[in-house]
């Protein structure tokens, strides 16, 4: 399955779960066919993609990247966004999203982070060429085994220990 085929086949089940929680969401995307993977990553990026195509020429500067994080809050290091097939394949196709339906390309974009933060910054008066959205923040769950490689660059930073070893 193609990244367009998932894209196309995940937007109205975004639409029918909206209030659902990302595990029931993603259920629902492998219960329309999209491979449990696949179907991750479309909950991760499209919402992004469909987000940023609709504040295009807005002004806000968004990252060209995103960083890993696992659900005890270990990054696992960044990569670019247009390495992600799901984000390239919704920035390239969310006019046809769009015209798919409103209610069915809101319940995709509302589910993105900088589509809500940008929301917030200008209803609280913020001026949109003023707004820098930093990195997004993709959680690596419990029950995710995609791979991903560690391009952090160094150490992850650990907690104090509470012995010392005898040497």
């Amino acid at each position: 399955m193609t990244a367009r085929d998932a894209i196309l086949l995940a937007v109205p089940v975004f639409e029918a779960h909206q209030r659902a929680g990302l595990a029931d969401l993603r259920a629902g995307l492998e219960g329309v066919g999209i491979p449990r993977p696949l179907a991750a990553e479309v909950v991760d990026f499209l919402p992004l993609a469909l987000a940023r195509s609709m504040l295009d020429g807005m002004g806000v500067r968004f990252a060209d990247h995103y960083v890993r994080r696992t659900a005890d809050g270990r990054v696992i290091g960044t990569r670019p966004l247009a390495d992600e097939p799901v984000f390239r394949e919704g920035l390239a196709i969310a006019c046809e999203v769009s015209c798919l339906g409103d209610a069915g390309f809101r319940a995709v974009v509302e589910r993105s982070e900088e589509y809500r933060a940008v929301g917030r910054a200008l209803d609280a008066g913020s001026r949109a060429e003023d707004l820098e959205c930093h990195p997004p923040v993709v959680s690596a769950g419990h029950d995710d085994r995609r791979p991903f490689d560690d391009t952090s660059g160094g150490r992850q930073p650990r907690g104090r220990t509470w012995w010392r070893p005898w040497g």
